[in-house]
């Protein structure tokens, strides 16, 4: 699983569930998961999506309504979409047929993996199914994983705003933009130095694994803190408040999370960090907010520099 809570969302009507869609957005994003809906109208589009291999791997979640205009019904839909995707949940619901009514139409098809729910009843049952999902996945180690996923995604970004930045400047402005990195690199090389002299002099293996990379994403993002801050790019000043609360506020739990020992401590859901921390699922869950909200500004950012 990802950040992105990914949907497949059948309905002829997609404006009159528009209230539906903000609210299951507004649960998920509580729980870190940003909901990410992809509408169909038709049975046709609906074949068109399931056969983008990358998306049937990527859906989490299916929602098909009942009534789909020109007597065409969310069980034809469902049979065509389980030809393909054979193992995901599909939440059936309907404003005019009854739950069990539903449920009889999926029995009669024999579709299995369905869910049944009424329009007023919807949110309830997709972020009752979303709950299930997570909870199969939110120990430590799954959690990990989206983490590592997420910021792998925005170290990618902040390389190409980097990139981006370097490339609007002057010949001066490149001068100096590659001056203040040799500056951090020369730095880390020094520090590497000193440690390998230490080494050589009392050989460990905890000093062994202290000697970084030159350039880490952590130097990165100074790097690109600093580059905002010049008067070239004072349209995205405002962006050095992201990236300084993803170096605090980010980058230290990922890294907790990378070097965390995943050795249960009274419960399966808390695990102790190198530093013996108990590291718990609350914890994360406040982590994948706080990245959905900055992955949104460095997106933000990265689509500024582009134009």
């Amino acid at each position: 699983m990802r950040l992105d809570f990914n949907v497949l969302w059948v309905d002829d009507q997609p404006d009159r569930i528009a209230a539906q869609s903000k609210s299951i957005g507004l649960k998920m994003a509580a729980e870190g998961f940003n909901f990410s809906p992809r509408y169909c109208q038709t049975i046709d589009q609906v074949e068109a999506v399931i056969s983008e291999d990358v998306f049937t791997d990527e859906v989490d979640l299916i929602l098909v309504d009942w009534d789909l205009g020109n007597d065409t019904h969310g069980e034809d839909a469902i049979e065509r979409i389980r030809q393909i995707v054979q193992y995901k949940d599909v939440v059936f619901y309907s404003g005019q047929a009854t739950v069990i009514e539903l449920r009889q139409k999926a029995y009669e098809r024999k579709l299995e993996g369905v869910y049944c729910a009424g329009r007023d009843g919807l949110i309830d049952e997709v972020i009752g199914v979303f709950e299930s999902l997570i909870k199969k996945v939110l120990d430590l180690d799954h959690t990990r994983g989206i983490v590592m996923g997420a910021t792998s995604d925005i170290d990618h970004m902040v390389q190409v705003c980097l990139t981006l930045a370097h490339d609007k400047l002057d010949d001066p402005g490149k001068a100096e933009f590659l001056t203040e990195a040799m500056k951090r690199v020369t730095e880390k090389v020094k520090q590497l130095a000193k440690r390998g002299e230490k080494l050589q002099a009392a050989p460990s293996i905890e000093g062994l694994f202290k000697a970084h990379m030159l350039f880490t994403s952590d130097d990165r993002l100074r790097m690109l803190a600093n580059v905002l801050s010049m008067d070239s790019f004072t349209a995205h000043a405002a962006s050095v408040d992201a990236v300084k609360a993803y170096r605090e506020g980010v980058v230290t739990g990922r890294n907790t999370l990378g070097h965390a020992v995943l050795v249960p401590q009274g419960k399966p859901n808390s695990v102790l960090d190198e530093a013996g921390k108990p590291v718990d699922i609350e914890e994360m869950r406040e982590l994948r907010k706080l990245i959905l909200i900055l992955r949104a500004e460095f997106r933000s950012l990265l689509s500024g520099m582009q134009t």
